[in-house]
């Protein structure tokens, strides 16, 4: 079973980004690092280039298993 695409957007120009989540236990993102603690495992970066020309920075998307999750089970 596929996991689903999410629309994110580029956090410098505001462009659609459509990005693939590593797995369902990584289901939470960050665009910064998430504070220790506050996360289950470990977390897996991501980096991606911005696909509008005019800006094609580099954006890093930190996956994350969110503590909150956890406590639910």
């Amino acid at each position: 079973m596929a996991l689903s695409k999410l629309l994110l957007e580029c956090p410098y120009c505001y462009t659609p980004l459509e990005v693939n989540p590593p797995d369902r236990i990584h289901s939470a993102f960050s665009y910064d690092s998430p504070l220790k603690g506050s996360y289950y495992g470990n977390v897996i970066k991501q980096e991606l280039t911005c696909r509008n020309p005019q800006c094609g920075k580099t954006i890093e998307i930190y996956w994350y298993a969110p503590l909150a999750y956890f406590d639910r089970i």
